[in-house]
This record gives C-alpha cells, sequence and structure tokens, in this order.
C-alpha cells in the first residue's frame, strides 16, 4: 500500500478553508489548515508534515521567513510556496530556501488536486530520499559512536597495567631521593665534614650534588604525572606540538618498565618538526604499537628486545617508523593484526583491540595511513605511519 502524504497548508483566507477540507482523496491522508505563521509553527512542534504549502502573503511574517524559522529545528522539511503572479518579481527570494515547488493563484480546489497528485511522486521520491538520508546519517553517528566507545575502552584497558608499571618505576627515583638525603644525614651525624680539611666546601660540594640528583628524579616524577593527566584528559581539538616531545611523552608512558623488560630503545627523531593534529589519540595509537610490540617480546622471550622509533618530513606528511625484533609477522595473518579482536596472545588476555583502534585513530580520526611490514634486516615487524603534518579541523 503506497503511504499518504500529510500536508499543513497555511493561508491567509478562510474561504478556502472548506474547499480544501474537500481535498481528502487517494494523494493526502490528513490536511492541517492554519491561518497564521504563529499556528503554523506551533502545530509543526506537534508532528511533522510530509509537506507545508505556504500562501506567500502571510501577515507579520512572509512565506521565507516561517519557511526559515521551521527549518531552524527541521532542515529536511519539504515546502510548497502558493504565490500569485503580481509576487513573482519576489520569487528569487523564496528559492534560495530550497522550495520543493510552487504553485501560481488563483487556485481553486480541483487545480489544487490535479497539481498534488502530478506532484505527488515527486514528493514521495523526495521523501524517500531523506528518509534513507536520514538513516544513513543515523547509522553513521552510531558508527562513530560506537568507535568513540571502543577507543575508551582501549584507553581504559591500559590502564591498570600502566598503574603498575608507575608503581614499579617510581621506586627508582624515590629511592634515589631517599639514599641521597639518607647520605647526607649519615655523614653529618658521623662529623665527617668535620673531618675534613674544607668542611663547608665538601659539603657545599655534596649538597650541590645531592640537589641536582634530587632535582632529576623529581623532574621525572612530574613528567610522568603531566604525561599520564594529559593522556586521560578529554581531546578538545587539535593542537599543535613537537613531533619530538610527543614521541618522548609516548615512551615515558608506554617504556616506564624498558629498564625492567631490558629494552634497548633508540630514538631518532628532528626537534623542529611541529605539526597540528590531535595528540592524546595519537599518542594512544603510538602506545597501542608500542604494547603490541612489548606483548611480543614478553610472548616469544626475546632475550635482547630492541624497539627502534624514528621520525621524518617529508613534503606534507610526517612519517613515523616503529621496528621491533621480535620475530615479526607471519605471512598468514599479515592481512588479519588490524581486524578488531584478533589476537596471537597464547594466554588470551589480550583484548584484540590495540592495534585495530590504532588503525581506526589513524586513518579514520587523523586522516593518515598506518601499515606494516617484516624488516629482516632487524629482525621483526616495522609499523610505518604517515599523517598530515598540518591536520585541518573539519566543521559540520
Amino acid at each position: 500500500m503506497t503511504k499518504k502524504l500529510n500536508a499543513l497548508i497555511v493561508t491567509n483566507f478562510p474561504d478556502a478553508v472548506h474547499e480544501l477540507n474537500l481535498v481528502q482523496n487517494d494523494v493526502f491522508d490528513e490536511i492541517n489548515i492554519v491561518h497564521s505563521a504563529e499556528d503554523a509553527l506551533n502545530i509543526h512542534e506537534i508532528g511533522r508534515f510530509d509537506i507545508i504549502y505556504i500562501d506567500f502573503n502571510l501577515e507579520n511574517m512572509n512565506a521565507g521567513e516561517l519557511i526559515s524559522n521551521i527549518k531552524n529545528y527541521d532542515k529536511n522539511q519539504l515546502f510548497s510556496v502558493i504565490i500569485s503572479e503580481k509576487d513573482a518579481p519576489h520569487l528569487f527570494s523564496i528559492i534560495k530556501h530550497d522550495v520543493t515547488l510552487f504553485m501560481i493563484k488563483p487556485i481553486n480546489t480541483q487545480k489544487f488536486i490535479n497539481i498534488a497528485k502530478q506532484a505527488a511522486s515527486v514528493l514521495k521520491e523526495a521523501i524517500n530520499l531523506q528518509s534513507t538520508q536520514m538513516l544513513n546519517d543515523k547509522l553513521s553517528q552510531q558508527h562513530e559512536l560506537q568507535t568513540n566507545i571502543l577507543i575508551q575502552q582501549s584507553k581504559l584497558a591500559q590502564t591498570g597495567e600502566m598503574i603498575s608499571m608507575i608503581a614499579h618505576q617510581w621506586r627508582q627515583p624515590l629511592t634515589v631521593i631517599t639514599a641521597i638525603t639518607a647520605t647526607l644525614r649519615t655523614r653529618i651525624d658521623l662529623d665527617v665534614y668535620t673531618k675534613t680539611q674544607n668542611p663547608y666546601g665538601q659539603l657545599e660540594a655534596d649538597l650541590c650534588n645531592a640537589f641536582e640528583r634530587i632535582e632529576e628524579s623529581a623532574d621525572y616524577l612530574s613528567k610522568t604525572v603531566n604525561d599520564f593527566r594529559n593522556f586521560y584528559r578529554p581531546e578538545t581539538g587539535l593542537s599543535t606540538f613537537k613531533a619530538s616531545e610527543l614521541i618522548d611523552s609516548v615512551c615515558r608512558m608506554a617504556l616506564l618498565d624498558k629498564t625492567l623488560l631490558n629494552i634497548d630503545l633508540k630514538i631518532n627523531h628532528d626537534d623542529a618538526i611541529i605539526l597540528t593534529s590531535y595528540e592524546n589519540e595519537l599518542k594512544q595509537a603510538l602506545i597501542n604499537i608500542i604494547n603490541n610490540a612489548k606483548d611480543a617480546f614478553a610472548e616469544l622471550k626475546i632475550e635482547n628486545p630492541k624497539l627502534r622509533i624514528s621520525i621524518k618530513k617529508g613534503g606534507e606528511f610526517l612519517y613515523i617508523n616503529i621496528a621491533d625484533n621480535a620475530g615479526g609477522i607471519s605471512s598468514s595473518i599479515m592481512d588479519q593484526i588490524f581486524l578488531p579482536y584478533f589476537s596471537t596472545k597464547s594466554n588470551k588476555n589480550g583484548t584484540g583491540l590495540g592495534l585495530h583502534m590504532a588503525k581506526t585513530i589513524i586513518e579514520h580520526h587523523i586522516e593518515g595511513t598506518l601499515g606494516v611490514t617484516n624488516n629482516m634486516a632487524f629482525g621483526g615487524a616495522d609499523f610505518c605511519i604517515k599523517i598530515p603534518i598540518n591536520k585541518m579541523e573539519i566543521v559540520s
């Protein structure tokens, strides 16, 4: 059964009410008639219409203004404007509002029916297109929401592991600070300085050395706190930052346990490279790739794990390579590693989202590319990231 049309007619002429009420036929399922722009706005808030017929000459508000007001909260509403020949010069002021149909006065009931029938197929096609577009928009929004949820889940999945690494790694600088203060106190208690030829000079030298080492340890702790605070702060938009600082921050977070794992890390970057992008999302993608290498080191019990990170500029793009010596990726799964929930971990503790989310972030959010090859000379996988140096904000 073909769907009938639901129409609203806004006209200044009360005499038209009786005749237009006779238009209930196979074209219209329901016709609502109002006599002012205010009434039209009020009734439109209650329910949507397939098409709204508007008399060009309305009191207190012309047809163009009424259309604009309705489209402010329903941009997909279809309109037909009823206009007289004397108002034809004003036609162009209405066309800009994407009016679907125009009807020329005078219009009697039969003429209105004939025009409505002729236009019905056009209107229904337009309505179907709108419905399809609205469905596509809804599906796109749902996909975007699901992607953002997965990104947050991936980020939260890293939290427990990182907190554990922080707890372990912070012991080192805290131990250094404790050892320095304990050594100074012991020397003072044992009168070590009073027994030297230059007590104040020796004390001053030891204090300066202690202050320097304490400051270094405190600076390390402070940077780590800032890294994690910024990482878990909601992304508010594009930011401009140094590529070298990005890599340093990523390594501080992802490789807090590199000493424990005995990872040989080498970084090659240019301090002069500055880019504009989504910093936190890029950090998350890089951390996921590094975590994948760390998991491979542990899974395969690599004796001398190595990680090489290099960044370079090429035209309008930044290239980031992350290579490991964990044996590479089997050709049988090379085309699957970026799929969601795909994991090669034997203990099955992996979510299988890390590399998938890295690819999603880089290719769909940052509009770059992420690929992987086997670097046989280095003995493992080589992830290559290509991103625009100056990402442009997309305004919807």
